[in-house]
């Protein structure tokens, strides 16, 4: 089993301009908010958020007239997809917001939207650097654009707004994509990254914890995956292709062939680890709870070219290696 190093795990947290759905707070200091004034008509789309309203001929109720209520309506037309058609025109955009010397009131909400959609973009292409990278700069952002549309931010953190990408690519994103499969693959890899390096930590269980485990139990003994943990199948080798495109190498599109990968976090390094057939049918059955005798039973029909003493050999390495790195908080049987 080669690993290979992913990234040092660094946390952060990733911050969006969009409100919580739920609850109250002011949206920032970024937009001049005008008074009211007299209320024409306007094709403005209803929106309700904690029981603000904008009607759809334009005419705001006492509550839409309060700092919450042009708050929300600040952030609907911020957050309308790019897509579509702006929530509202120049005249209402005029009476919500200060123009300025050169620009229409309009045309500075316009440089809000814009710049709020350009952050939503950068946090994909934090996520999905390798996609990207596949997929090339234009085509890409025309996906995370697509992804946006679909699947707007509901809150101010980022962290996981990428979360839906990889099944996005494989059963909603636009035709033509002669790459979707590959492309949902290396998602998924670059997804489960993100989601290990936020994984909370535990004590990793040792081979010294094992000691005391009876003889005869353990054909029954049963694991705990750690929580910052992660194991993928993929229709095509998209961990090579993700290692070469780390080192900065330029590779090609690979063709369909089946592999397994492990993600996980040991303290605050994060490694990924290729496995054959016969250890991700071991692997897996262990993470999701069946003892350990039924799951190296798994692997037995692969393994028949083997001797009983190397099976014993090669299954007990597999095991201690796993151990060794972190893999399991905890045994029981």
């Amino acid at each position: 089993m080669k690993r290979q190093t992913a990234e040092i795990a660094a946390l952060h947290e990733r911050a969006s301009a969009t409100p919580e759905r739920k609850g109250s707070g002011a949206l920032g200091k970024n937009a001049a908010v005008s008074s009211p004034g007299a209320v024409g008509r306007g094709p403005v789309e209803r929106n309700r958020v904690e029981g603000d309203r904008v009607d759809r001929d334009g005419v705001e109720s006492d509550r839409d007239a309060s700092l919450r209520g042009r708050q929300l309506r600040f952030a609907h037309a911020l957050t309308t997809p790019e897509s579509q058609p702006g929530p509202l025109d120049d005249a209402a955009a005029a009476r919500w917001l200060t123009a300025g010397p050169r620009m229409t009131a309009l045309e500075r909400l316009e440089i809000y939207r814009r710049s709020y959609h350009a952050r939503l973009v950068d946090c994909l292409v934090d996520d999905y650097p390798a996609v990207q990278h596949a997929l090339v700069d234009a085509p890409f952002e025309a996906l995370c654009r697509d992804y946006i549309a679909a699947f707007p931010s509901t809150g101010p953190n980022l962290n996981h707004f990428g979360r839906r990408m990889s099944a996005f690519v494989a059963e909603r994103a636009p035709e033509p994509f002669p790459l979707r499969a590959f492309a949902a693959d290396l998602a998924a890899l670059e997804w489960a990254i993100v989601e290990v390096i936020h994984a909370p930590g535990a004590s990793p269980l040792t081979l010294e914890g094992l000691r005391d485990v009876p003889p005869d139990a353990w054909g029954e003994l049963r694991f705990e995956a750690t929580p910052a943990f992660r194991l993928l199948r993929f229709g095509h080798p998209v961990n090579e292709y993700f290692q070469a495109f780390r080192d900065g190498e330029s590779p090609s599109i690979p063709g369909g062939a089946p592999s397994a990968t492990v993600v996980y976090r040991s303290e605050s390094t994060m490694w990924r680890m290729d496995l054959t057939e016969p250890m991700a049918q071991v692997l897996s059955a262990l993470v999701a709870g069946e003892p350990l005798g039924e799951a190296l039973a798994r692997a037995e029909g692969s393994l028949s070219h083997l001797d009983e003493a190397e099976l014993a050999a090669r299954v007990t390495a597999w095991f201690r290696e796993w151990v060794a790195h972190g893999l399991f908080v905890r045994a029981r049987w």
